[in-house]
């Protein structure tokens, strides 16, 4: 059978601009989250047989599970038709796909405020910025001396609520350290926000997760 030359999909509608833009902010999404967007099974399969979009199998609870996520070219497409830029760096599925329920769990004028982890390192250095142009330079090379040794760590993603009120969102596993929290809880406080964690346990066969939220 001859190699086809034209892309399955020529023409990218709001839908996809969603799905694009779900995966740049959270690095994995199921099938289900896709469906939320708008996108049909054929559109999917066509954004996968463009390469776009891939599917990756993972391990979870004892089950065979599967979810999707952008390959090089899904992510140079994302930022040439939509300008999408600072994505969420792809880590475990397990990981990434609470993330992203949280995502799909806000409504969708705070899912436009959604913040990814480096977007949250450019605000705290902004704020290292600010401090320095308000005097304070001797706290502004302490965060930084900070920052430098690890004992400031940025969260997974920063969402607005209904109040208006950032909220750091982290995905925690039993591998994180007393230091590794420190140094996330030490930026939420440096930021003023919030701060809601989702406490992912591993167990023999995968994760199983419970739910964990502080307040401000």
């Amino acid at each position: 059978m001859p190699r086809r030359n034209k892309p399955y999909i020529t023409q990218y509608f709001e839908r996809d601009r969603n799905a694009f833009t779900a995966l740049f902010r959270t690095g994995h999404v199921r099938y289900e989250h896709l469906c939320h967007c708008g996108l049909a099974d054929s559109r999917i399969k066509n954004l996968m047989r463009d390469g776009h979009f891939e599917k990756v199998f993972y391990k979870q609870a004892g089950e065979i599970k599967e979810c999707y996520k952008l390959t090089k070219s899904g992510r140079v497409l994302g930022h040439q038709l939509w300008g999408l830029d600072k994505q969420y760096h792809a880590q475990n599925p397990s990981h990434d796909t609470v993330i992203a329920d949280k995502y799909f769990s806000i409504p969708l004028e705070s899912r436009d405020q959604w913040v990814t982890e480096s977007q949250i390192r450019d605000k705290f250095i902004e704020r290292l910025g600010e401090l320095r142009d308000q005097g304070e330079e001797e706290k502004t090379r302490i965060y930084e001396d900070m920052f430098n040794r690890g004992l400031i760590s940025m969260p997974d993603a920063v969402y607005v609520d209904g109040n208006g009120t950032e909220i750091a969102f982290e995905v925690v596993t039993n591998t994180y350290g007393q230091e590794e929290m420190k140094a996330k809880e030490t930026l939420v406080k440096i930021m003023n926000y919030g701060y809601e964690t989702f406490k992912a346990q591993e167990v023999k066969y995968g994760l199983y997760q419970r739910k964990e939220t502080t307040s401000k």
